[in-house]
């Protein structure tokens, strides 16, 4: 479900360069690439890549926590009202 809706919503190049950056270790800590080796491996400047991946992130993020954060707004906006 998740999954599918993620991406779905992302552009092609958006999942290729998240996937590239999971696959590579971007994502571990430390890192096994960096993100200008992520980009030469996509044949992309650092700033595209970075822009593909954060643009990933937000609709990631947005998925799983925009309903919530949502309803906390609105719980604050209630609470100060």
């Amino acid at each position: 479900g998740v999954r599918a809706t993620v991406e779905s919503g992302l552009t092609e190049r958006q999942r290729e360069g998240a996937q590239t950056a999971y696959c590579a270790g971007f994502f571990e800590w430390p890192r096994t690439h960096s993100g200008s080796d992520v980009a030469e491996m996509r044949d992309i400047s650092q700033a595209t890549f970075t822009q593909h991946l954060r643009a990933a992130e937000a609709k990631l993020f947005e998925e799983l926590f925009g309903e919530t954060v949502t309803n906390q707004l609105e719980l604050t906006r209630t609470a100060v009202s």
